[in-house]
C-alpha cells in the first residue's frame, strides 16, 4: 500500500514538473502574434529574370500574393513641376510632374513620349509634400503594361512594384503554424517566424522562404 502511494505521488510530481517546464519553454519561445504578420513582405530571393514574390497580409485573414518586378530609384523635386529620377545604374532623367489635383498626377517624359499616371492609394501623409506616399499606376515590362504601385519615401527613394501576376486567398494561424490557401494553388502549411523586419514562411516545395517588410 505504501509503495502504491509513493508511486502515485512520484507520478503527480513528475506531471507538475512537466507542466512547469512547458510553461517555461513557452515564455522563452513566445508565439509570434498574428498582428506581426500584417503588412507587405517581399522575398529576399529574386529569380534570374528579376521577379520577386510578395505577400500582403490584411484584415479578416485575407492575403494577396504577387509575382512582381521591384525597381528602386532615387528621386528629387525641382520646384513643383519637375521630378528627377536616377536608378542605381543610370544617369539622372528629368521628367515633368503634372498635377490634376492632390490625389491625381502624371509623370511625363516628353523625349520618349511616355506618361506614367498616378492615383493616390492611401491618405496623404504630408500635405506639405504631396508626392509622398503610395500610388497606383501602370508600368511597362517587356513590352506589356502591368498594374503597379509607386511608393515615394521622405528619404528620396521611390519603389516601383510592377505586378506581373496577382492571386488572392486566406491565411490562418494556430500556435506557431501558418496555413496559406491561395486560389488555384495547393495549400501550404508550416511554422513561421517574425524577427524584426524579417519573416520566414514555409516554402511550397518544402524548406523555408525569407521575406523582408517594405
Amino acid at each position: 500500500m505504501t509503495g502504491g502511494h509513493t508511486e502515485s505521488r512520484a507520478r503527480r510530481t513528475k506531471m507538475r514538473l512537466l507542466a512547469v517546464f512547458s510553461l517555461a519553454a513557452a515564455s522563452l519561445w513566445p508565439q509570434p502574434p498574428v498582428s506581426s504578420l500584417t503588412g507587405r513582405w517581399r522575398s529576399t530571393a529574386v529569380s534570374s529574370s528579376g521577379v520577386s514574390a510578395i505577400f500582403e497580409f490584411g484584415a479578416e485573414n485575407r492575403v494577396d500574393s504577387y509575382s512582381a518586378v521591384i525597381l528602386e530609384q532615387n528621386y528629387r523635386l525641382a520646384g513643383t513641376d519637375t521630378i528627377i529620377l536616377q536608378s542605381p545604374t543610370s544617369r539622372e532623367k528629368k521628367l515633368e510632374l503634372e498635377w490634376e489635383n492632390p490625389d491625381r498626377a502624371h509623370i511625363d517624359y516628353e523625349p520618349g513620349g511616355t506618361s506614367i499616371p498616378l492615383a493616390r492609394a492611401n491618405r496623404m501623409p504630408d500635405p506639405r509634400n504631396p508626392i509622398l506616399g503610395e500610388w497606383t499606376t501602370q508600368r511597362d515590362w517587356n513590352g506589356r503594361k502591368y498594374p503597379a504601385r509607386a511608393i515615394f519615401s521622405a528619404a528620396g527613394r521611390v519603389t516601383w512594384v510592377i505586378q506581373l501576376r496577382s492571386e488572392h486567398g486566406r491565411y490562418t494561424v494556430r500556435d506557431r503554424n501558418l496555413r496559406l490557401e491561395i486560389e488555384n494553388r495547393p495549400a501550404v502549411e508550416g511554422e513561421f517566424t517574425v524577427a524584426g523586419e524579417h519573416l520566414t514562411l514555409p516554402g511550397p516545395q518544402g524548406g523555408q522562404m525569407i521575406f523582408e517588410r517594405f
